[in-house]
């Protein structure tokens, strides 16, 4: 498989203090990484870093196979797309917020309604779709937003924790959604997240993290076996 994502001598250092050190570092196309690792560790820098939301201080970041610097941010945001762990939406109705990725993307009125309802009924959010994101829980806004990036069709996906707002029931509900969209859709997957329930059921190889480094790799199975 080609590398659709490599880092090679990447640092990122704050205030002197160095947050980040990744000698290299690869993902395969439709390969699927979970990234574990204590508080503190640099888990989601490393994830923002990836997804072109942060400047590393030195190394480069390539996708596709070209350095994430010759990208435009309309061409990034259209291959790209990533779910945070604290919602991060306009203040629009639900269903104006899941409209903007498509509009973007130049889709076709009846083209989105047709992406969108197969979500809206997956992420339990038909009954929403007149509502303002203002007035939504942390939950539903964390459904709104995982539905935001995949309704897009991303060929890459960064989820920082995109499970930790929802209650039990509908979180293995939802994981289940996810991981099927991911194999039957081929996305290549880099997920972070504290618990390895999480990282075994969504991906097939975990990176842990201590200090800004990754100390480990584990391969712990194939997520296309469709194992549940």
């Amino acid at each position: 498989m080609s590398k659709i994502i490599h880092i090679k001598d990447l640092t990122w250092v704050q205030q002197g203090r160095t947050i980040l050190n990744i000698p290299d570092f690869s993902v395969d196309a439709e390969e699927t990484v979970s990234i574990m690792g204590p508080n503190g560790a640099g888990k989601s820098s490393l994830l923002f870093i990836m997804a072109g939301l942060q400047e590393p201080s030195s190394g480069t970041i390539s996708l596709f196979g070209k350095n994430i610097k010759e990208f435009s941010p309309l061409e990034l945001h259209r291959r790209v797309a990533v779910v945070f762990q604290k919602p991060m939406m306009f203040d629009l109705t639900v269903m104006e917020n899941l409209e903007l990725g498509l509009k973007f993307r130049g889709v076709k009125p009846k083209e989105r309604m047709n992406k969108i309802e197969p979500w809206l009924e997956k992420m339990h959010l038909t009954h929403l779709v007149k509502r303002r994101a203002r007035s939504l829980s942390g939950g539903e806004a964390q459904r709104v937003s995982i539905a935001q990036a995949l309704v897009v069709d991303p060929e890459i996906i960064f989820l920082d924790e995109p499970f930790a707002n929802l209650d039990k029931d509908i979180r293995q509900e939802i994981m289940g959604e996810i991981r099927e969209l991911i194999v039957s859709r081929k996305i290549t997957t880099v997920m972070v997240t504290h618990h390895r329930l999480e990282a075994v059921k969504m991906t097939n190889s975990i990176c842990y993290m201590e200090d800004g480094e990754i100390i480990k790799r584990e391969t712990i199975g194939l997520l296309n076996k469709r194992t549940s």
